[in-house]
């Protein structure tokens, strides 16, 4: 990702997250290699061998430490040629399926703690990784059961070679179904500088070359251990199971792409019930009616949504021609400038805020970004963004984006 910025004030839209996966550490349901005692305050649970491990025939020894590189911009793509299955259409099926295949007694929280403002049980496109190392699409979350948190997460990639021999430290049972399927499970812990956390994996390899991994460990939004594993072998095994996570499942013609991510960060109770971000769609809809602008939408504009987290703010992004059209509406305690020098003060207080009216200078991969901040005198701010190559939708449309949300909240 390339960001460049020549204006005051430095604001950052794109996150570069450079993470070092320590196999069995950061993507302990995922990959799962027994490290030991290690040089990062990490200890996991010991592993036996010579051991006996039900539905194997022989047990291979455990395999050394291993480390993986893997590096996210937040800018990858579903248009991934060594993923050609996971467009933005699939990947809402699997998140769907997974979603719904939560059992009734638990909430999802929040999206994963290393992923700012994500949505939750979202299928990602593949981040890159070292050559020997597939990191897969992963959907991640906090969930809670009965009010005690824990993460979630779901990872699905393809092999060619069959199962991974049954091998210590990597699985407690092996259960293979009448169709070929192969069914892994394993509850283990491990401890970061002396918390120890618990963990329950499922790993299943289908008949098509999928590797379907569910887990869920103990771990809170701020990555400690609260006793309380949310999702049971059966219940990760029931996921793990869904036939739409595989890659060779068609996806149903009326399935939806993806809504593009924007900022769902909005902790905290306030004004954005999902009646009231329903209402604050249908106005945005029918002003983008009325205005009868020039410029295809992939989506209706409509489409604002909350976080899990609270209901304090809500956003919604949409393709607008060769762009991306953003708009984020936050409770907040801003106050409309004493001194609105670079600000347009309406008749009701309302400010739009502004340093440098009609000159951005920012950019996001080369592109231009033109942006407009409303304050309302309660404080609420909406603030509306368009990214292009071509200037399709002008600052007054912004504004008047702006003005139509601000007149539907408070």
């Amino acid at each position: 990702m390339r960001l460049s910025l020549r204006r005051g004030g430095v604001r950052t839209d794109g996150m570069v997250a450079g993470v070092v996966v320590a196999v069995g550490v950061v993507a302990a349901g995922l990959t799962h290699q027994p490290m030991g005692q290690s040089g990062l305050g990490y200890l996991s649970e010991p592993v036996e061998y010579p051991v006996d491990i039900p539905g194997c025939e022989y047990v291979e020894p455990p395999e050394e430490d291993q480390f993986y590189g893997v590096l996210t911009t937040g800018q990858e793509d579903y248009d991934n040629p060594a993923y050609p299955w996971l467009t933005s259409k699939k990947a809402n099926a699997m998140s769907i399926a997974v979603s719904e295949a939560l059992p009734p007694r638990v909430d999802v929280v929040d999206g994963p703690s290393y992923r700012f403002g994500g949505d939750p049980l979202v299928f990602q496109p593949v981040a890159s990784a070292d050559a020997e190392y597939d990191p897969g699409t992963s959907a991640d979350g906090v969930v809670s059961r009965d009010g005690v948190e824990g993460s979630l997460t779901v990872n699905v990639t393809r092999i060619d070679d069959g199962p991974k021999p049954c091998q210590a430290g990597w699985l407690d049972a092996r259960e293979t179904l009448s169709d070929g399927t192969v069914v892994d499970t394993r509850d283990t812990w491990d401890e970061l500088d002396g918390d120890r956390s618990h963990s329950n994996i499922v790993r299943v390899y289908a008949r098509d070359g999928s590797v379907v991994v569910a887990s869920s460990s103990d771990r809170n939004a701020d990555y400690e251990s609260t006793g309380s594993v949310p999702l049971s072998i059966q219940e990760l095994r029931a996921i793990a199971l869904l036939p739409e996570l595989q890659w060779s499942t068609t996806v149903p013609g009326e399935t939806p792409a993806l809504p593009i991510p924007c900022d769902t960060n909005s902790e905290g109770a306030g004004q954005f019930s999902l009646p009231a971000v329903g209402r604050l769609n249908a106005s945005l809809d029918d002003f983008w009616r009325a205005a009868e602008i020039p410029v295809e939408l992939d989506r209706p504009l409509g489409s604002m949504r909350t976080s899990p987290s609270g209901s304090a703010g809500a956003c919604g992004a949409v393709k607008a021609g060769d762009g991306t059209l953003s708009i984020r509406v936050v409770d907040a305690d801003y106050e409309p400038a004493q001194e609105p020098w670079g600000a347009l003060t309406l008749p009701d207080g309302s400010q739009f805020r502004d340093d440098n009216p009609g000159a951005s200078g920012m950019t996001l991969d080369g592109d231009p970004i033109d942006d407009v901040t409303l304050i309302k005198p309660s404080g609420t701010r909406v603030d509306v963004q368009i990214t292009s190559a071509a200037t399709i939708v002008d600052r007054p449309v912004l504004q008047a984006i702006a003005l139509a949300v601000a007149g539907s909240v408070d």
